[in-house]
C-alpha cells in the first residue's frame, strides 16, 4: 500500500521528529497498521497510534492501494484511552 503526505502533514511531521526524533518509516508503518481507525465525515479515517512513546493521530483519505495522510498531531487524552481499550 502506497502512502503520501500533503503539505501540511510533511510540515506536521517535521516539526514532531525534530521534538520526538520520530521517521518516516515508523510512522507509516503505524498508519499502515491502522491499529484503530475511527471513520470520519467525507471518506476520511482517523487512525490513533503510538511511537515510541508518544501517541499520535493522523487523519487521511484511502482507497484499497493508497492512504494520503492529510494531517497529523498529538493524540488527546480521549484518543489515547481508545488506543488503549483496543
Amino acid at each position: 500500500m502506497l502512502v503520501s503526505w500533503s503539505r501540511h502533514s510533511k510540515e506536521r511531521f517535521a516539526e514532531r521528529a525534530a521534538k520526538n526524533g520520530l521517521n518516516y518509516g515508523d510512522v507509516e508503518f503505524e498508519i499502515k497498521k491502522q491499529s484503530v481507525k475511527i471513520k470520519q465525515e467525507d471518506d476520511k479515517f482517523k487512525t490513533i497510534f503510538c511511537v515510541g512513546k508518544e501517541f499520535l493521530t493522523a487523519v487521511k483519505a484511502e482507497t484499497r492501494d493508497y492512504i494520503h495522510v492529510l494531517t497529523l498531531w498529538e493524540s488527546s487524552e480521549s484518543e489515547v484511552d481508545l488506543w488503549k481499550k483496543k
